[in-house]
């Protein structure tokens, strides 16, 4: 992994705004301090500036000319970050944190670390290292493996998982065997732990800057003492979505394929 850069919210809006992506700025603005007047994002933007100065990030004489004043290799950076076609998002909500992969160019990926909407970190790596990055990037450990613990749930179902006034409504009418309810409720008590906030790795496709991402594969999972619950989908099936609970070397195996996917989607 080699570092870039590390901004915050409002250096990286002013960035992207000054590279000629103004809804994109605007998108990564909204997300850190939410709407603001035009008059409070000129001031803002004004004071930004003079951080960036001190950086020496922002170029003033260029600036003055009417030119970009960002250097060539930043501003090479943001037209990358912002017209990648391809991204990787992994959520991290009890943490407040969001990974970001974005394909780069070649065999290149960056990296993009934002921490609670306000820090931005931004390093490049290669196709080699996804895995490992998740890996590290979750950091999951568990006490001891408990193997054979599943349980099936209908669309709808799942999409009530998040409030926990549904799990009742859920038991209801999920007509669960004796192994599927034992394990539903480990999965219960698991989700109560994280606030009811499943995690998700997702896979984008973006055709243009990134306001116009179209994800395409979502692994839906919940890290446990006893391991981590994944989610998969059998369509065929009238409870099509399948947790179960999956130890380190199936973890590993998800990781492997999130990896290998990139790989083929971006030769």
């Amino acid at each position: 992994m080699r570092h870039l850069l590390t901004t915050t919210s409002e250096e990286l809006t002013l960035m992207v705004s000054a590279s000629g992506y103004p809804s994109v700025a605007k998108g990564i603005a909204e997300a850190s301090v939410g709407r603001r007047s035009e008059k409070e994002w000129s001031a803002i933007m004004q004071a930004t500036s003079h951080q960036l100065i001190m950086k020496r990030i922002w170029d003033e004489e260029r600036e003055s000319r009417g030119e970009n004043p960002l250097n060539e290799e930043l501003h090479n950076l943001v037209e990358k970050y912002v017209q990648s076609g391809r991204m990787i998002r992994c959520s991290n909500a009890p943490e407040r944190t969001s990974l970001m992969l974005h394909h780069y160019e070649g065999d290149d990926w960056l990296f993009h670390l934002i921490d609670r909407d306000i820090i931005h970190e931004f390093a490049l790596i290669s196709s080699n290292e996804i895995r490992d990055v998740i890996r590290e990037y979750y950091g999951i450990t568990y006490d001891a493996y408990q193997e054979n613990l599943s349980f099936n749930l209908t669309y709808q179902d799942f999409e009530q998982l998040s409030n926990p006034n549904n799990v009742d409504k859920i038991k209801g009418g999920a007509l669960f065997t004796l192994e599927e309810e034992t394990s539903f409720e480990m999965f219960l008590e698991d989700l109560n732990k994280l606030n009811w906030r499943l995690f998700n790795i997702t896979n984008f496709s973006m055709e243009g800057p990134q306001d116009d991402a179209s994800p395409e594969n979502i692994i839906f999972f919940l890290p446990s003492t006893r391991g981590v619950w994944v989610s998969e989908h059998h369509e065929d099936s009238e409870r099509p979505v399948n947790f179960y609970l999956a130890g380190k070397s199936e973890w590993d195996e998800w990781l492997e394929s999130i990896e290998r996917l990139a790989k083929l989607q971006t030769t």
